[in-house]
């Protein structure tokens, strides 16, 4: 009976460090887990941190572009004004452009005085905000020259929707500070509108 009683007991004993063996694998991966979802989130955090603290760019595509005044019908030339530096939704939906006429260089029949913005509608000159935050200028060219461009935007910065209520955007705020409006660099343009071919019919007689 006594040699029954001590393998009882070894067994139990075998059982108890095999028990305590699993509880310390668990702990142990719980730990490792923890330890890389904070790496995650810091790497997730500094990246969008960073995103805030980076200047906001512009740039424009074509830089050069050649317009023929004689198209059939009203066409536009396109030129695309591409963002990079905004993070939120509100950022995209919210930033406004601004075109003027550079210094130097004459402007098209029927350009608005006061340069042309995306918040106020003109109907041969339209700036039109794309949901990434980026924009087309659209333009019916109705008289000849080169037309030189500058372009920026400008924005009030704001916090990513998808933060909200979480312990991560205090964390943010805590690396980016205060969030203010900001504005791009300037982006030149040219557009040069010639009436392309020289001859157009119109009718029966030619118009030179």
């Amino acid at each position: 009976m006594a040699k029954g009683g001590s393998g009882a007991k070894m067994l139990y004993f075998v059982l108890y460090v095999v028990l305590i063996t699993e509880l310390l694998i668990v702990i142990t991966e719980r730990d490792e887990l923890e330890e890389s979802e904070l790496a995650i989130r810091t790497n997730m955090l500094g990246s969008i941190a960073a995103s805030y603290k980076a200047p906001i760019s512009l740039s424009a595509t074509p830089k050069f572009l050649d317009y023929n005044v004689a198209g059939e019908g009203e066409h536009e030339a396109t030129v695309v004004l591409t963002v990079n530096g905004l993070v939120s939704e509100k950022e995209k939906s919210g930033v406004v452009y601004f075109l003027t006429i550079a210094p130097g260089s004459k402007a098209p029949d029927g350009w608005p005085a006061g340069g042309l913005s995306s918040a106020v509608k003109n109907g041969k000159y339209k700036l039109v905000v794309t949901p990434e935050g980026s924009a087309k200028f659209l333009a019916v060219i109705n008289s000849e020259g080169d037309y030189k461009f500058n372009a920026f935007c400008e924005v009030v910065r704001k916090w990513p929707e998808y933060l909200e209520n979480t312990s991560l955007l205090d964390s943010l705020k805590a690396k980016v500070g205060g969030l203010s409006k900001a504005k791009s660099n300037t982006e030149s343009f040219t557009i040069s509108a010639k009436r392309q071919g020289g001859v157009k019919k119109k009718g029966a007689e030619l118009v030179l």
